[in-house]
């Protein structure tokens, strides 16, 4: 049998259909790779995003308990300011998961509060300071 026996003429070209197939069966696997590699790349960026998107909701979390705990505590050290001045005595409170403390010393020309409020976050106990002072009237 000759080269031309076991191939088509198309023309003037000839094709080996032997060969063809070969190729085409190499190629297939190829595909089956690529989509492999592209899932493993998918599935990684996923994770990726998911990931983040947990993390930036923990922080808001944190933001609003800060917020809210913040503005408790401003409004406390409010009313103590507006204590007549030889009422103004050391504290505490507790309110809605917050400790708050606050120390009065007197000096010469006023009386100095130290306020002290600590509270719990998803990532652990958390203790902030403010000063402030109200001067002899």
């Amino acid at each position: 049998m000759s080269d031309i026996d076991s191939a088509e003429t198309v023309g003037t070209v000839v094709i080996d259909s032997t060969e063809n197939r070969a190729r085409l069966d190499r190629q297939a696997g190829i595909g089956v790779t690529e989509v492999m590699i592209a899932l493993v790349i998918f599935s990684t960026a996923i994770l990726g995003i998911v990931g983040t998107a947990a993390h930036v909701g923990g922080i808001m979390n944190t933001s609003h308990v800060r917020l809210a705990v913040g503005s408790m505590a401003r409004a406390q050290v409010e009313e103590l300011l507006a204590t007549p001045y030889d009422s103004l005595v050391n504290g505490t409170l507790d309110s809605q998961g917050v400790h708050m403390t606050w120390n009065v010393v007197q000096s010469s020309v006023a009386k100095e509060i130290l306020f002290v409020y600590e509270y719990d976050l998803p990532s652990g106990a958390r203790s902030d300071t403010l000063a402030t002072a109200m001067l002899r009237p």
